[in-house]
């Protein structure tokens, strides 16, 4: 019997350590978005791409704006999140941004992802994920 356990542990513990991250999910107090990439604390270079779902709600038009600010606040680069299907739904959509960024050292920043509201009614929903930028090769 202690024959058999051994090797299934071993595989066990051989594909937990293989397993991917599971997507980030970032909540307020009424909406849940999901942010598959990047991961909080993730240091990345440019191009930033963004990935996820959002509620249909979020965008107008099929984007949202995203955003990358330094630790000052000051905006470094911001670009539309593009919804990746039919967006006019409570269903969750895919939705995709890229950032582009130019750094000469490692930059601690904070992506931002806002809820597109046009009619500039107080309450957008906004998330922000802290992230480290790294200068391109």
């Amino acid at each position: 019997m202690r024959l058999a356990f051994l090797p299934l542990a071993a595989v066990t513990l051989a594909l937990a350590a293989c397993t991917p991250p599971a997507p980030q999910v970032e909540e307020d107090s009424d909406v849940t978005i999901v942010v598959t990439a990047p991961l909080r604390g993730a240091r990345v270079t440019s191009p930033l791409r963004v990935e996820g779902t959002a509620p249909g709600d979020w965008f107008f038009e099929a984007v949202f704006p995203t955003q990358l600010r330094n630790a000052d606040g000051e905006l470094i680069a911001e670009a539309p999140a593009e919804a990746q299907r039919e967006w006019m739904t409570e269903q969750p959509v895919p939705y995709v941004a890229e950032l582009t960024f130019s750094v000469t050292e490692e930059t601690p920043a904070t992506l931002v992802l806002e809820e597109d509201m046009p009619s500039g009614l107080p309450g957008q929903r906004e998330i922000s994920i802290p992230v480290v930028l790294v200068p391109g090769e």
